[in-house]
């Protein structure tokens, strides 16, 4: 049986937001939010909004893509409106037009008006998304500003933190296996419909197989096959906090069929990999399944060959989900 959980934590360090670049990104934010600020004071002549960041960067979930723009979420929060009836509240077409007026020459890229956001983008090949909110004094949850729909129940915090109690119940290999989905995702996608980041969390989450903490190789697997044991029977996913919709919405047949196909084979190839003995070829398999940054592997004797120091590890322990027991 190869053993192949220091590869996948190498792995992880190479496809995970570097140190440097998440202080990067936070910088950006934070002048973007002085910018907005500004603009709402002394311009709109109303209290400035407050921010909270959202999605897999809160989550730390992030992973830089093989090629193509990664991004960060930063909530807006208009306060100056949460003590008016949602009949007082302006257009939301109208306060995306403040937020692109706000940062507009910020960039060099003019920002883009979304129907969910405005995205302020970069030449580092990343972007900053600024969904809109108001959350009435006393209300549970916020809504969002959606361009063509109007204003819309959202609460992003909420996801938020839902996946971090999830992560405290279940240890930080859940991270990593988030990651591993998503790294998956950015190798095979190509034109094909894969679930978005945020849906493969959720999944992840609610299928996340324990007592393989010392095994991501195994752990990914097994949560691999409980999600396709549970799409292959009902493809539907509710989001598990409020407003609680349907995620999966909008998938034709042949789509969900070509997805499920792509994860069955995940499946096969990656119980292949657990199952042979030989730690290059498991390794082969899996740089197969997420390209060339998951690392090689080169067995002692050939690192002997070309003067490397000799490197010992623990037998791999057997389970299920291709670990004989």
């Amino acid at each position: 049986m190869a053993q192949c959980n220091d590869l996948f934590l190498k792995f992880d360090e190479k496809i995970k937001l570097k140190p440097e670049k998440k202080k990067y990104l936070r910088t950006s934010r934070n002048a973007l939010r002085e910018k907005i600020k500004g603009y709402f004071e002394e311009t709109l002549k109303v209290s400035k909004p407050q921010f909270w960041g959202q999605g897999s960067y809160m989550m730390n979930t992030t992973i830089e893509p093989i090629e193509g723009e990664y991004d960060i979420d930063d909530g807006v929060y208009l306060m100056h409106l949460a003590d008016k009836k949602e009949e007082d509240w302006p257009a939301a077409s109208t306060v995306h037009n403040w937020i692109v007026k706000a940062v507009e020459g910020h960039t060099s890229t003019p920002p883009v008006n979304k129907n969910t956001c405005v995205r302020v983008i970069y030449k580092n090949d990343y972007h900053v998304d600024l969904p809109i909110y108001i959350k009435p004094e006393n209300a549970e949850h916020p809504k969002l500003a959606h361009k063509t729909k109007g204003w819309i129940d959202s609460d992003p915090k909420a996801l938020t933190n839902w996946f971090n109690d999830e992560v405290k119940n279940k240890g930080a290999q859940l991270k990593r296996i988030v990651r591993y989905f998503k790294a998956w995702k950015d190798y095979k996608k190509g034109d094909d419909k894969f679930p978005s980041g945020m849906i493969f969390t959720i999944l992840a989450a609610n299928h996340f197989v324990e007592g393989y903490e010392e095994d991501d190789d195994s752990a990914f697997v097994a949560t691999a096959q409980e999600i396709y044991d549970q799409l292959n029977s009902s493809f539907s996913l509710k989001r598990p906090v409020f407003p609680e919709e349907e995620l999966l919405d909008g998938w034709s047949e042949t789509a969900k069929t070509n997805f499920l196909n792509k994860l069955s084979n995940l499946i096969k190839q990656g119980q292949k990999a657990l199952e042979t003995e030989d730690k290059k070829e498991a390794a082969d398999i899996w740089r197969k399944i997420f390209g060339d940054r998951f690392p090689e592997y080169t067995p002692p004797e050939e690192r002997m060959d070309k003067g490397y120091a000799l490197q010992t590890s623990k037998p791999a322990v057997l389970g299920n989900h291709g670990r004989s027991s």
